[in-house]
């Protein structure tokens, strides 16, 4: 029950205490503007100003701010506010503004959380990516996404709303694989953050300032020199491959990416039913593309070879490079195993010129061979399944060059032949212009 109003003073607000058996009691301070003073469950007391009005006939209370963090002026300011407001109800010009106050929280309680937003996104982009088409990402960014999140988003802010992120909540997620000593995860969690906020204020969550304004990628791009194999290095590869003790369906598929420059994905995955040797084509699917639109590759007579040698390894499964261990074939190849054999052998190679190289150096090897015999860089750009840089040509220029293409594929064939067989160190001319 809300006791008679007297002279109130910051002073007597401060010394205010609750009569002995009472939990809860409001103090009138001034009409509308009460002092609600409650013992929590520690014993702790609490202070708070409420302002009291009469909605539909019911009475109900507005909480103005807790004591002391709101004091006895800045209380009576906001319930002239609050007053202006109701009367501007009564005369149908606003929302009452305790109706005003109870929509704000039933918005706030609806707003999703960083977690709830982020499955909502993933959500999205397995619907469809603007970035593919409107086709859905790979399922691999989603892991990506996924191990980024979990690992140093979901601790931090995961429970937060996202309408309330702050710059030191995401600064807070993007330091912690920094202080871990990894940059590159860093730069991950930045770039996951980035995505999460801009979906956030695309649907409506994120209303007020980016929260991700002012902060910068805490780990730029910047790209090493390729690790690329010299031609001196290429026939090392073959001789030490040959002569080693490696399994068949191994050496064969780091093979195949020298020879075609295709993503180490695509090798491991790659089906019986897309290789045509008759016609000397390989296709990519949809699937496995990074690139999401499907791919044609050529095979140059090397590369034919190197199917041909796999049809020996061709179990119940469709797959070309089964796993070793897999008694039906179903399984495909490890992701790591190229990269395995190659370590393997580079730290029992006695031969100086065998380097070094992660899966993905195979294919950096075939891209800078092919520029190092002469083929234009557009040509082999496209050969690697490359994403147009220049936009003006990717939107004017529609002619689709496979001639071209087929050109360098057995241009690259042929010097790989080379140097497999004789082990020269073959700089071909030029071949004829192909109209």
């Amino acid at each position: 029950m809300a006791t008679r109003a007297v002279k109130w003073t910051d002073a007597k607000v401060n010394a205010i205490r609750l009569e002995e058996g009472k939990q809860a009691i409001r103090k009138l301070v001034a009409p509308g503007l009460y002092l609600y003073v409650r013992s929590g469950v520690t014993g702790k007391i609490t202070k708070q100003w409420q302002y009291r009005a009469q909605v539909d006939g019911k009475r109900r209370w507005l909480s103005l701010g807790s004591y002391s963090e709101v004091g006895l002026a800045q209380a009576s300011e906001e319930l002239l506010t609050h007053q202006k407001a109701h009367q501007a109800a009564l005369k149908g010009q606003a929302d009452h503004p305790v109706i005003a106050a109870q929509m704000q929280r039933n918005t706030v309680k609806e707003q999703p959380t960083v977690a709830e937003a982020f499955d909502a996104w993933v959500k999205d982009k397995r619907l469809g990516s603007p970035r593919k088409g409107g086709k859905p990402v790979r399922e691999r960014t989603v892991e990506i996404l996924q191990e980024s999140f979990n690992g140093d988003i979901i601790g931090n802010i995961g429970q937060s709303k996202i309408a309330s992120l702050t710059p030191h909540g995401i600064r807070v997620c993007i330091d912690a694989p920094r202080k871990r000593g990894s940059p590159g995860m860093a730069a991950q969690v930045y770039r996951t953050l980035k995505g999460l906020v801009n979906f956030g204020i695309a649907q409506g969550y994120i209303t007020g300032a980016d929260p991700m304004r002012g902060i910068g990628n805490p780990a730029p791009y910047k790209p090493k020199a390729p690790n690329a194999a010299s031609d001196l290095e290429i026939v090392a590869f073959f001789k030490v491959f040959a002569n080693a003790q490696v399994w068949t369906g191994t050496r064969l598929a780091a093979e195949l990416q020298l020879y075609t420059g295709a993503r180490p994905g695509e090798v491991r995955l790659a089906k019986w039913a897309h290789v045509d040797l008759k016609n000397k084509l390989w296709e990519i699917p949809e699937s496995e593309d990074k690139m999401g639109r499907g791919f044609l590759v050529h095979l140059s007579d090397g590369t034919a070879a190197i199917f041909e040698q796999a049809l020996h390894l061709k179990t119940a499964s469709d797959l070309v490079f089964p796993a070793q261990q897999s008694l039906d074939g179903a399984k495909n190849m490890g992701q790591g195993i190229v990269g395995q054999a190659i370590k393997r052998l580079k730290n029992h190679s006695e031969d100086q010129n065998f380097k070094q190289m992660i899966p993905h150096d195979l294919r950096k090897t075939h891209r800078t061979m092919m520029a190092r015999i002469g083929i234009e860089p557009h040509i082999a750009e496209r050969c690697l399944n490359h994403k147009q840089k220049d936009q003006m040509s990717a939107i004017y220029d529609g002619f689709e060059y496979w001639e071209q293409m087929v050109d360098a594929w057995d241009r690259a064939g042929s010097h790989l032949d080379a140097l497999r067989t004789g082990g020269a160190l073959v700089i071909p001319i030029l071949s004829k212009q192909v109209a």
